[in-house]
């Protein structure tokens, strides 16, 4: 039981009609990653090649997959979800040695890799967490910048938005300016609380 959808791209439009099988299946192994326990399939018949995706781990996994070549500057993989009104916000991230930044942003699982407002609400919250945990436990006189707090940081964040405005026709950026405060609040919120109840692992960051 079920729907079959069946579809050929028009070659008079599109320069190629040949599917890429890694493209697909790299898209594929990412909502696998935003969607929890879901096992994802893809099968190329002409090749006879197929995957199976399933991550119980969620972001966290995507994290951890993400940072596979890097070496780690602390084990645990930093990870909240809350609701915020309409919203859903997720957080996994995990910081290296390298002075790479990589963060993915998600809205309803669309790739917004063009940032947004979410983005600008994480980076201003991620500033703010640790700027007040070094002045709280006196660990520094500096005020340290953005940039260098995002310096070996591997971050995912998705969110389930109840009516996302997006700008552009591709859909890459987020434009709901309510929801960089509610990204702000939350990563103040759990971050902060995540920091409290882990001390070895804030240091380390620091």
């Amino acid at each position: 039981t079920g729907t079959l959808v069946i579809f050929l791209p028009d070659k008079d439009i599109f320069s190629t009609i040949e599917f890429e099988f890694d493209v697909l299946a790299s898209r594929l192994r990412e909502l696998a990653f935003l969607n929890k326990g879901v096992t994802i399939s893809i099968t190329d018949e002409k090749n006879n090649v197929s995957k199976d995706f399933f991550y119980e781990g969620g972001i966290k996994s995507f994290v951890e997959y993400l940072g596979r070549n890097d070496n780690k500057l602390h084990n645990d993989i930093i990870y909240f979800t809350k609701d915020n009104k309409e919203t859903n916000v997720e957080v996994s991230m995990q910081y290296n040695n390298s002075y790479a930044e990589k963060i993915f942003t998600f809205v309803n699982n669309i790739n917004t890799y063009e940032g947004g407002t979410h983005l600008i609400g994480f980076k201003t919250g991620l500033t703010r967490v640790i700027n007040d945990y070094i002045k709280k436990k006196k660990l520094s006189d500096d005020k340290l910048s953005g940039e260098d707090l995002r310096e070996g940081l591997i971050a995912v964040i998705s969110l389930k938005v109840a009516e996302p405005q997006f700008e552009g026709q591709t859909k890459t950026k987020l434009g709901n300016s309510d929801i960089k405060g509610i990204v702000e609040s939350v990563i103040v919120s759990e971050l902060g609380t995540y920091f409290e109840e882990n001390p070895k692992t804030a240091k380390i960051v620091i």
